[in-house]
């Protein structure tokens, strides 16, 4: 019996391999993460190559005629760092199913999705073998680090994905009993500022007084980024920004999601959004520029007095249409290379980027008539199959975070995007438990096995 019969216990297995892609400790469970995913799809009948890269290998699995409606798959098998580990309730790669939930890293983002996928592909393929849909699938091992080898694999082998959409899952939903169809991912890019000052770490009381300390510049630096409003202080920075269309305003409101219960589940008393956005807008339709770290110094119990020679600081925007990260990063570079105070020296590194993604759905003002039909059979079926599982009409929304791949593979083999969300904020995606409603699951499930058969050439 195929383990796909049994989905929580595939994700739990496949949970159970540490893919830490970050991480070259990890490099055992990237390696058996990805084993585990080929021996899924040759156990669904695909033909299966493993395609190296610079860093970790690319998955892909073919099953089908040529001549068939063409649908590619796209997941990750790579996950983000465990850490802190002792703020888990259960250990990262133990998985445990508590109140409905399968805990573990990696459980919703992506894996649990992937067996979502595949476990509706082995009861199609049960029941009609011969299915007139050609599918390939993607799964990559370097999401969760920006994907740097991806743009590379896509111009070696875009022949292979020369086909009519991507199915993709790796977005969320507000809630289990309420699915987004998701419209538009934020583009990013990520960048590492480094302010340096004397040539080492300096007793503060010995030589403190007549230096600037590269943590003050620092702080200096980023706080100049933002206004007292809450918008990015870096000129230009908006002038490409397109405004949401009227629809998209509309469907926002159909969340089931209140500010107030938003702010509760943050655990904050106020918002600070950019001005002309409300806090939940600002989530879908506005550019940001935020601080994901930042030291300098002594970071140990108790206290040192010293200047520190050097401070750093993480940084990374989300990005929205017609933005692009090339133009975006040029200018927060420029900018903090202007406002490095002369009496330190600041080094701006880029680590990452992408442009953001949006696809338009059939029916919707500004739609493309001319995509595949595919990709518009595609999205009429998942609104239907939705709402027979879930109960509830799926909501069109742009999501906040980042898939740079998705509009590479529109840019280089021009695939627009079917993006159905299955994980929702209590999964605590990139934070501490981890983990994946089982109840979407099932559900999802259902609806993704009807929506194969419907997508097939019958």
């Amino acid at each position: 019996m195929s383990l796909l019969s049994d989905p929580a216990r595939a994700l739990s297995e496949y949970v159970s391999h540490a893919s830490v892609s970050a991480d070259s400790t990890f490099a055992t469970g990237v390696s058996s993460a990805r084993e585990f995913a080929v021996s899924r799809l040759k156990e669904l009948g695909f033909a299966v190559e493993v395609v190296e890269t610079p860093i970790h290998p690319v998955v892909l699995g073919t099953r089908g005629d040529p001549s068939w409606p063409h649908l590619v798959i796209y997941g990750h098998y790579d996950v983000q760092p465990p850490d802190p580990l002792d703020l888990w309730d259960s250990p990262a790669f133990e998985t445990e199913i508590r109140n409905g939930r399968l805990y573990g890293r990696g459980a919703a983002d992506n894996k649990g999705p992937q067996i979502v996928h595949m476990a509706a592909l082995a009861r199609v393929f049960e029941k009609h073998p011969d299915l007139p849909l050609r599918i390939t699938y993607l799964i990559e091992g370097e999401e969760e680090i920006g994907s740097p080898s991806f743009n590379g694999f896509l111009n070696d082998h875009k022949e292979k994905l020369d086909g009519d959409m991507v199915l993709v899952s790796d977005t969320g939903s507000p809630s289990p009993e309420q699915l987004v169809i998701t419209t538009g991912l934020r583009g990013l890019t990520a960048l590492e500022v480094k302010v340096i000052g004397p040539k080492q770490d300096l007793h503060s009381g010995v030589h403190g007084g007549p230096l600037l300390n590269p943590l003050q510049a620092l702080a200096e630096i980023c706080a100049s980024l933002h206004d007292s409003d809450g918008a990015v202080n870096v000129p230009g920075f908006y002038d490409s920004v397109q405004d949401p269309e009227d629809w998209e305003r509309d469907e926002l409101k159909k969340m089931p999601l209140t500010e107030n219960q938003y702010a509760e589940f943050l655990g904050i008393d106020h918002f600070y959004p950019p001005k002309g956005f409300s806090p939940l807008e600002s989530l879908r339709f506005a550019p940001t520029l935020e601080f994901n770290g930042m030291g300098g110094g002594y970071q140990g119990e108790g206290s040192k007095t010293v200047i520190p020679s050097e401070a750093f600081v993480k940084i990374t925007c989300r990005l929205v249409p017609n933005q692009t990260a090339d133009e975006i990063t040029s200018l927060v570079k420029e900018t903090i290379e202007s406002r490095c105070p002369p009496q330190v020296r600041v080094e701006v590194k880029v680590t990452g980027g992408g442009d953001p993604y949006v696809v338009i759905p059939p029916g919707k003002p500004g739609a493309d008539l001319d995509s595949p039909a595919l990709l518009k059979k595609a999205f009429a079926a998942a609104e239907n199959r939705i709402e027979e599982a879930f109960g509830t009409h799926p909501i069109y929304l742009r999501e906040g975070g980042s898939i740079p791949i998705i509009g590479d593979l529109k840019r280089v083999v021009g695939l627009d995007s079917l993006l159905i969300g299955l994980f929702t904020n209590e999964d605590n995606l990139h934070a501490p438990n981890e983990s994946f409603h089982l109840g979407i699951m099932d559900k999802a499930i259902d609806a993704f096995e009807k929506l194969f058969l419907d997508l097939a050439d019958r």
